[in-house]
């Protein structure tokens, strides 16, 4: 299924459960909440958005300064604790954290043991969490984070 009719089901599906998304996004940069609210009525689905990019920003507004010590910052722990600390602003009851991390390109600065291509994905809901890894092998910077929220979103929706 392409990415639209994808997006259009976990749409519907929002709309029909009232639920509401908080996104702590980082290797995609604020794509995956674009794909979202360049269409009109996001409000009734999406409570907010943050791109934490550096590791300075994934400690201080998610509170994961101890959790990158400890761990890589493109790791299983990173992605599914962005995506449940992502959810501790909100006031609404019915919500859904999603988080992604990953390595689009070569960096200068060595950030993460990971190759590039690689990305994990989280989504919580329902005090549950799911974090999925994805190996994106010979595809361009812009390709892996197309295929990141292709996959964030197939992922949102087998949990709904």
């Amino acid at each position: 299924m392409n990415q639209n009719l994808l997006k259009k089901k976990f749409i519907t599906k929002l709309k029909k459960l009232n639920l509401k998304l908080c996104i702590a996004e980082s290797v995609t940069g604020g794509r995956f909440i674009y794909e979202f609210i360049k269409k009109k009525g996001a409000s009734s689905y999406i409570d907010y958005s943050l791109v934490c990019y550096s590791n300075n920003s994934k400690g201080e507004f998610l509170g994961l300064s101890d959790d990158l010590k400890n761990n890589d910052v493109i790791s299983k722990i990173i992605a599914e604790k962005m995506a449940i600390n992502i959810t501790k602003f909100t006031k609404n009851k019915n919500v859904m954290g999603i988080s992604c991390t990953g390595l689009a390109s070569e960096s200068k600065k060595k950030i993460s043991k990971m190759k590039v291509g690689t990305v994990f994905y989280a989504v919580y809901y329902k005090n549950k969490v799911k974090v999925k890894k994805k190996v994106f092998k010979n595809l361009t910077r812009n390709q892996i984070i197309s295929s990141t929220i292709k996959e964030m979103i197939v992922l949102c929706n087998s949990l709904i």
